[in-house]
């Protein structure tokens, strides 16, 4: 499974406004972009999918940005993971109508493989992967 560009750079904003959380401090999406690496458009698209997920709330102004809706260590890296990666669908067919569901010799092995995957990711705060105490 490869995790797309969206599903990294979702926890590296995630991980810098995880280390502001305490100070308070909202951060803007041009110093999201410096420290990321990635382009302040593209960022704005993955904070969308994290404010639709309650995960991230934006403040408007001269002094705006964004902050976490809540403290690193009640947010799970599985939950900012599916916020933005469409719900770490490992094959397309898992969850929706599969023409062979019934006769699919490794449907119960993507199954056991999603909750599998899902559940370890969501025992991993963002406060652990932001102070790497994995």
């Amino acid at each position: 499974m490869k995790m797309s560009s969206k599903a990294r750079y979702g926890l590296y904003v995630a991980v810098e406004l995880a280390k502001n959380y305490d100070s308070g401090t909202v951060v803007n999406v041009a110093s999201l972009s410096q420290s990321t690496g990635v382009t302040e458009k593209y960022l704005e698209q993955i904070i969308a999918l994290m404010k639709k997920a309650d995960i991230v709330e934006s403040l408007r102004g001269a002094n705006g940005g964004y902050k976490l809706t809540t403290s690193p260590e009640n947010v799970s890296v599985g939950r900012i993971l599916r916020a933005v990666e469409d719900n770490l669908e490992i094959v397309d067919c898992l969850h929706s109508g599969c023409a062979n569901s019934g006769k699919c010799v490794a449907r119960s092995l993507w199954g056991k493989l999603y909750d599998n995957i899902n559940s370890y990711l969501d025992t991993v705060s963002l406060k652990q992967l932001a102070e790497d105490d994995l």
